[in-house]
């Protein structure tokens, strides 16, 4: 069974690296992206393992809180 988990921005800022490819596997708490905020960087990480299915943004631009970044596929 899968199931989708969305990867959530806790800040606004703008995303300065994507850390993964769209499609690819990436590991629970491996780091997907950096976003700054005023001259800090703070890393978002995958809350699960699985596939990086969907890619919401681009480097450079600029998200809010609660924005939706990214789906992990979660397999069973």
């Amino acid at each position: 069974m899968a199931l989708k988990y969305d990867v959530v921005s806790p800040i606004a800022g703008t995303i300065t690296r994507i850390r993964f490819l769209p499609g690819g596997r990436v590991e629970e708490g491996e780091v997907l992206f950096t976003l700054d905020q005023a001259g800090k960087s703070v890393d978002i990480l995958s809350p699960v393992s699985g596939y990086a299915d969907g890619l919401e943004v681009e480097q450079g631009e600029v998200v809010i809180a609660g924005m939706i970044l990214a789906a992990i596929r979660y397999i069973d």
